[in-house]
């Protein structure tokens, strides 16, 4: 949301689907501005991009750019921004202007962006990039902003905005070009006492003297069509590919343009990747290409040379439990453009399945990918499990989580076989490329690796942290000390009951659920209908009068009529103490006695009010027994399988509003329940006589989910779905932590008055 004024910030993310990304806020109005913005972004669950400027203006040297953002970075994190929603703008200014003190203005930016990265730990930083070329020819911006992007992220950048289409890969850009390039952005004039004898901004401005954007490919012409196929791949240009392969038809074999001509293009784009001269996007571009060559060449091919996959076997999944699957394509794209077949089974795969693809495969390689953290120790897993199977083949474990070092030392001993680190999907490429002539050439074995070069999967040695003798590391230290800003001398409320309830759909009444739906998530966020920036307010009003409107009652209707959602929810009451950061549960059964459950461990604000959401609860040392109610609530198998059904049916349009109602229904369920369990604990007094107040939290107490940062530890939620015995409505988490029915939600609810949401 890009705005000066933080009104129309706060309108823009009010209406916004999903995350938002605040541009920008600074010092340049003083701090009560740049503290708004912070307000919002905390409101919202909003990232922010903070400008150098401060009351003095924009910001030239390193030195001040760095001390604002080093301001901004306290600032904010102690506000309660985590660091990793900050993105830093250190500005990027016109090198091209021949002005003096403009000539130093890309090197302050790339010197101002590695201290940022190095002294601001978990931050982001980003630039709108093709300001440092301002004013120059057009093919001259190209080059010199491709160099400057490739200096700022070499120095820390991690974001940008770009025109990607006018950004070109370093191996495309002449070395004299990249030269002068470098000398302008650091500067590198020379000088003969107080004249300059050598300007690279003149040099550069020369060199690009009448040239234009458009590729000269009259060179090209001239290379033979070996060399030009090559070039095509390295490229990733698909103009005049088709001609060139038709020549080349007319001296060489498919299968030899294929494994010769065009690999050798392929290898060429690996090396400038992994030297970082070519981008991912361009990668991919050559990969298309590639693909494109072939299926252009297939028809020419006998039967079994189409299919022939000679270079070997490669099968890679990405584990149980996790749904993230772009690095594992990445490596299916590389290696398939590069002669291999691989065989890509998905995400979510059980070691069952891994099994059975290794089976009709008999893969030469198994690669197994995951983000989440929880999917190493199923590589773990399912490692013991391939010895089980007397499998042996080697294993490339990949993805975010993983170190080599897990690799090397944790997984390698799970393991006969050996387990390679997969850093990214080039080095797959690589370990595939030097595995299969090893093969070949009998230089392989199973359980030692290379015979003969063994420093290609080398045995890692770590140091030993233990700390030797009899010292002992000092942890550190946890604060547990109650908030001074939670009262303790409050009333405490009497439950009706304690133990669980089960309400089953005959004891929720469909309407009033309906009376909670936040129509703002349903129709702009689930739906997508958002007002156009052309549209006044009244008008977009009449369109969802006349258009939206209609289609929820429709629904309202198909919905009980038909029976499509099946509400239901169990919630309780627990006898509960804290002790420091920890909640301890007490048996329902039994509540004056203090059989213990159960316990939540809490995390406490380093800074500002220090709240823990165990403060909000009597403490063992009062003696007062507090309650604690829970609630889980679901709408049902029945939701996720008719929206399938409509999927599959391919009515698109109404799997989108019977899911977006079932969402949003099974949240409206959660603040029924909610609302109940107000009311029996006796503060209907303070409940709120409209939904804006209810959603705007204007209750007492508050309501916490796990996995939010005020109670983070996700795990915990398997202990509240075990003392609801949530079984007995069908509702559990499984292994990978995903609650099912897919509608469904649990919380923590919490009666002090204190208690609202807040960021730890």
């Amino acid at each position: 949301l890009d705005s000066t004024e933080w009104e129309k910030m706060e309108a823009g993310l009010k209406v916004a689907g999903g995350k938002c990304l605040l541009n920008s806020t600074n010092y340049e109005d003083g701090e009560p501005r740049f503290l708004k913005v912070l307000e919002l972004a905390k409101n919202y669950g909003a990232g922010v991009v903070i400008g150098t400027i401060d009351e003095d203006g924009m910001a030239r040297t390193a030195e001040k750019k760095f001390a604002i953002a080093q301001r901004a970075y306290r600032q904010a994190v102690e506000y309660g921004i985590p660091a990793t929603e900050i993105f830093f703008d250190s500005l990027a200014l016109p090198i091209s202007t021949g002005i003096e003190e403009d000539r130093a203005n890309a090197k302050a930016t790339v010197e101002s962006i590695r201290r940022i990265r190095q002294e601001l730990p978990g931050c982001h930083v980003i630039l709108g990039v093709s300001n440092v070329s301002f004013g120059l020819n057009p093919a001259a911006r190209i080059v010199l902003n491709s160099m400057f992007l490739h200096e700022a992220t070499q120095a820390g950048m991690d974001a940008a905005i770009v025109s990607a289409n006018k950004i070109l890969p370093l191996s495309r850009i002449d070395d004299r070009q990249r030269e002068v390039c470098l000398q302008l952005i650091y500067d590198e004039r020379k000088f003969e006492g107080n004249v300059c004898v050598y300007d690279p901004l003149t040099e550069l401005t020369t060199l690009f003297e009448g040239a234009t954007t458009k590729r000269d490919r009259t060179e090209d012409e001239n290379l033979p069509v070996e060399q030009r196929l090559k070039q095509h791949i390295i490229d990733g240009e698909r103009i005049g590919l088709e001609e060139q392969l038709t020549k080349a038809l007319q001296q060489y074999p498919a299968l030899e343009i294929i494994n010769t001509l065009l690999l050798d293009g392929m290898k060429v784009v690996g090396e400038l990747f992994g030297s970082g001269q070519m981008q991912l996007p361009f990668v991919l571009q050559s990969a298309e290409t590639m693909k494109a060559a072939v299926a252009y060449l297939e028809p020419f091919m006998e039967k079994a040379e189409a299919g022939n996959n000679g270079k070997g076997t490669f099968l890679i999944a990405t584990v149980k439990g996790d749904v993230h699957d772009i690095g594992k394509n990445l490596v299916d794209i590389i290696l398939s453009n590069n002669g291999y077949k691989v065989v890509n089974i998905g995400i979510k795969q059980s070691v069952e399945n891994i099994l059975a693809a290794y089976e009709k495969h008999q893969p030469d390689c198994i690669a197994m990918s995951g983000l989440l953290v929880k999917s190493t120790a199923f590589m773990k897993e399912n490692l013991e499990i391939f010895n089980e199977k007397r499998i042996t083949v080697p294993v490339i474990l990949g993805g975010a989580a993983l170190t080599p070092k897990f690799v090397y030392e944790d997984c390698q001993k799970s393991y006969k076989g050996k387990v390679v680190y997969g850093k990214d999907a080039f080095s797959d490429l690589h370990f595939m490329d030097k595995l299969m002539p090893a093969k070949a050439e009998g230089q392989w074995d199973d359980s030692q690796g290379f015979l003969q070069d063994v420093a290609e999967l080398p045995e890692v040695v770590f140091e030993n942290t233990e700390v030797e003798g009899n010292a002992e590391a000092t942890p550190m230290e946890v604060d547990t000390r109650r908030s001074e800003a939670v009262a303790i001398d409050i009333e405490y409320p009497t439950p009706p009951f304690w133990g669980t309830k089960i309400l089953q759909s005959a004891d929720i009444p469909i309407e009033e659920l309906f009376g909670y739906l936040d129509l703002q998530a349903l129709i702009v966020g689930q739906w997508q209908f958002r007002k156009p920036k052309d549209q006044s307010k009244e008008e977009h009003q009449a369109f969802l009068a006349k258009k939206v409107y209609p289609i929820l009652e429709s629904w309202k209707r198909r919905i009980v009529e038909e029976n499509l959602l099946q509400p239901q929810v169990v919630y309780g009451y627990f006898p509960c103490q804290s002790e420091g950061n920890t909640l301890n549960i007490y048996d329902p059964h039994s509540p004056g006695e203090q059989h213990h459950v159960g316990a939540f461990e809490f995390p406490r604000q380093r800074s500002l009010r220090r709240l823990c959401i165990a403060d909000f609860f009597a403490p063992q040392t009062s003696g007062v027994i507090d309650v604690l109610p829970m609630q889980a609530v679901t709408v049902g198998d029945i939701a996720t399988e008719y929206a399938k059904k409509l999927y599959d049916a391919n009515e698109y349009t109404e799997y989108l509003y019977f899911h977006g109602m079932a969402v949003q229904i099974a949240e409206a369920l959660s603040e029924w329940t909610h609302a109940r369990i107000r009311r029996e604990l006796g503060f209907i007094e303070e409940e709120p006589n409209n939904l804006r107040d209810v959603l705007a939290q204007r209750y007492r107490g508050s309501r916490y989910s796990f996995g939010y940062p005020a109670c983070p530890n996700i795990h915990d939620q398997y202990k509240l779905l075990e003392l609801l015995g949530s079984d007995r409505i069908h509702l559990h988490m499984d292994e990978s932590e995903q609650l099912y029915p897919e509608q469904s939600t649990t919380a923590l609810i919490v009666h002090h008055p204190v208690a609202k949401y807040f960021s730890t």
